[in-house]
């Protein structure tokens, strides 16, 4: 069995002023997203749903919850 990543994209945005990277993709009917550092490439969050943003969404709440907020 071939697995088959489909519609990889990948973005920079930032939380609680760190520089962060969205990757988002598809693998069969699931879509998931890693959030990382951008700089060194550290995983903070990962999140998987029935749609691109459904995973976007838990991935970065994740993200928000683990890095300290500076206020």
């Amino acid at each position: 069995m071939t697995i088959k990543v489909e519609g990889h994209q990948s973005e920079l945005t930032e939380i609680h002023g760190v520089e962060l990277r969205v990757t988002s993709y598809q693998i069969g009917e699931r879509y998931f997203c890693h959030v990382s550092n951008a700089d060194p490439g550290a995983t903070i969050a990962r999140g998987e749903g029935g749609s691109r943003g459904e995973a976007r969404e838990i991935a970065l709440s994740k993200a928000t919850r683990r890095l300290p907020n500076p206020s």
